[in-house]
């Protein structure tokens, strides 16, 4: 997991009104209909940008899919994340590794804006009310969703799916 997950978790985490010890970590197992008891889960999708390398093909996505599971137990958080990786649209072996998503700095802390929202939601029962997500992005998005080159269509949960 990219360092600069941990270290924007662990500044979010300073701020909830909570006193309690919050770990993160990710897994790439992670699937919803899958949640082990006691266990919450939140999909959300951010902005990302993607490199292929197999032939430094690069795209963007306005829709990379983010899974987290979380629970709160004897005064301990845990949150396990799987980011949901796309492949190449350039004539490749049709099993060509999946590319992980690079997301800014600035997408990832809307990202854990949203996540602290949830835990507040879920884990501390905070009445909070919705709020509105935000999207940065830093290019032109045009091109149409390629169920076939999505991780997450592959395993049924991509809310782009047709």
């Amino acid at each position: 997991m990219n360092t600069s997950w941990v270290q924007l978790f662990n500044r979010k985490v300073l701020n909830l009104a909570h006193t309690d010890c919050w770990n993160i970590a990710q897994d790439d197992d992670l699937l919803p209909q899958q949640t082990p008891a006691g266990w919450n889960w939140y999909r959300t999708s951010s902005f990302a940008r993607f490199h292929c390398s197999t032939c430094s093909n690069g795209w963007a996505s306005a829709r990379a899919l983010i899974l987290f599971n979380m629970r709160l137990r004897n005064g301990t958080g845990d949150v396990k994340v799987r980011f949901f990786k796309q492949q190449c649209r350039r004539n490749h072996d049709e099993e060509a590794n999946f590319v992980e998503p690079v997301f800014s700095e600035e997408n990832i802390k809307q990202v854990l804006d949203r996540l602290m929202t949830k835990i507040r939601q879920r884990c501390y029962q905070e009445d909070i009310g919705e709020r509105k997500a935000f999207l940065e992005r830093d290019c032109n998005l045009d091109g149409p969703h390629e169920t076939r080159h999505c991780e997450a269509c592959r395993v049924g949960i991509c809310s782009q799916a047709v």
